[in-house]
């Protein structure tokens, strides 16, 4: 199945043993700010992350379970955990130069109102059409052309570990 233009949700995105261990491995990482050495890219500001090699082990996990709901060869691009923190206002991109976004939310409040908006754009407007809330071991899978934000605005939002994985097809 080709990912174009949907947005998938699996809750249970891995099995218990391994989310625990992705669990011991974020807590003792050490997280590098997104925006150290990047000029006019404000919204990196509240992110931190810490890439991941092609042979880790969450890394194949994602793209195991990946194989349910896409049937094409994927190449892997792009790998991280990523701890953001909370923000003021919805920091809405796209990440166009992949052809699908993977993010498996890791470790947070389970919040309705601190997932992932996914927005319409109107002219130079952009219109949130959809969003999904925060819940652990849950992952968003979608077309990266699609324009979406962290909703970590909220007054109740807090920190959270998401892991990000961008691919595309071969």
């Amino acid at each position: 199945m080709q990912i174009k233009d949907n947005i998938i949700v699996k809750d249970n995105f891995f099995k218990k043993n391994v989310l625990k261990k992705i669990h011991n491995e974020i807590l003792n990482l050490n997280f590098t700010n997104r925006f150290l050495g990047r000029e006019n890219n404000i919204y990196q500001k509240i992110y931190f992350n810490a890439p991941l090699d092609q042979k880790h082990f969450a890394v194949k996990e994602v793209l195991k379970n990946l194989k349910n709901h896409v049937k094409d060869n994927l190449l892997t691009n792009e790998n991280a955990y990523f701890l953001s923190t909370k923000h003021e206002e919805a920091t809405v991109h796209n990440d166009s130069s992949y052809d699908i976004n993977c993010l498996v939310y890791l470790k947070g409040d389970y919040l309705i109102n601190s997932g992932t908006g996914f927005y319409d754009k109107f002219n130079d407007k952009y219109v949130l059409n959809c969003h999904v809330g925060f819940k652990e071991n849950r992952a968003i899978i979608f077309d990266s052309k699609i324009y979406h934000a962290s909703l970590q605005f909220n007054e109740n939002s807090n920190k959270r570990y998401v892991m990000v994985n961008f691919f595309n097809y071969k």
